[in-house]
């Protein structure tokens, strides 16, 4: 584990475990910018991440985020809420070591992420509980390679921002 100082900060996780809102927070303690890679994708191709799924598929989806990624990772100082599975993709997984940036992983137990989840209507990739879980259980072993874990269930994002500003890697 590295110890210099860090001018990136990638969030990841599940849908619904809190990167927008705990990486908005933390950017601003910080003093930097705050890039939520999903609406970046969204704002660039004038469409919701579910209408893109939808209408070109994920193989495209997941081309255009890889190219977003590498442009939003050129902007440091930075913290970068990726998507769900941002962090999934191997090319994605191996840009965001390149650069040094800390990874942080913001676990949440998946009864609490079905919790926030079930209302939305623009999460693309699931539709009930089985595929919910399916999705989450596929995607834990790549959470599991961030450099750091925060419990992000049941707290405040107040106390998760102050819990990785502890970290002091920045």
């Amino acid at each position: 584990m590295s110890r210099h100082r860090r001018k990136l900060i990638y969030l990841l996780g599940f849908m619904g475990s809190g990167k927008t809102t705990v990486g908005a927070l933390l950017a601003r303690e910080l003093g930097w910018p705050f890039i939520d890679l999903d609406a970046t994708l969204e704002a660039g191709q004038g469409m919701t991440i579910r209408d893109i799924f939808e209408q070109a598929g994920e193989p495209f989806f997941r081309q255009i985020e890889h190219a977003a990624l590498v442009e939003v990772a050129r902007k440091e100082p930075a913290v970068i809420a990726l998507g769900g599975g941002t962090f999934v993709q191997r090319p994605n997984i191996d840009l965001i070591r390149q650069t040094r940036g800390a990874t942080i992983w913001l676990d949440c137990p998946i009864e609490e992420l079905w919790q926030r989840c079930s209302t939305m209507d623009n999460r693309p990739l699931f539709r009930d509980w089985e595929s919910f879980s399916k999705l989450y259980e596929q995607r834990l072993p790549y959470y599991r390679q961030a450099e750091f874990r925060i419990t992000a269930g049941g707290r405040p994002p107040e106390d998760i921002v102050q819990e990785i500003l502890r970290l002091g890697l920045f």
